[in-house]
């Protein structure tokens, strides 16, 4: 029975499997794989640049925050060193002020003492002669002495 006799059918499978397996590593060996190598080395190749540039952008940004903060840190610096000197200056121009100030007291002061000596000066003066009329009036009231004659 030819179904049954396996042998001869088995040998041409046999053949034909080594002939298509010898086929398919001589394609895949010289076409796919070059193919397939090429690409990966392509995308090895763009990762790398990438990767490159990417740390070449972040040095950049690492040197425009370091410039950034340190031009943060000199704006500060000047800015307190601004305030410093407007705090000193007000310092300066108050004593200044407080010390006009104390002056026009002062010579108010003295002015006000003076126009009080000339006023309890005058007040005296008016208050002796008042009382050196009062006394004249009484005296020529009490002795009867004409008040032309007393001379205090």
């Amino acid at each position: 029975m030819p179904q049954l006799e396996q042998v001869e059918f088995f040998i041409s499978q046999l053949f034909w499997l080594g002939v298509f397996f010898v086929i398919l590593f001589l394609v895949l060996t010289y076409i796919t794989l070059p193919k397939i190598r090429a690409f990966l080395n392509q995308r090895d190749d763009f990762v790398k640049s990438h990767i490159s540039k990417q740390d070449e952008l972040i040095k950049k940004a690492e040197s425009i925050i370091e410039n950034y903060e340190a031009k943060l840190t000199e704006a500060k610096n000047q800015a307190s060193e601004i305030i410093n000197e407007a705090k000193d200056k007000a310092l300066q121009e108050s004593e200044t002020l407080i010390k006009a100030t104390e002056e026009k007291i002062q010579q108010e002061i003295r002015q006000t003492e003076e126009r009080v000596t000339k006023e309890k000066d005058l007040a005296i003066s008016e208050l002796n002669f008042q009382l050196k009329d009062s006394a004249i009036n009484f005296i020529s009231k009490v002795t009867k002495i004409d008040k032309g004659k007393i001379i205090i």
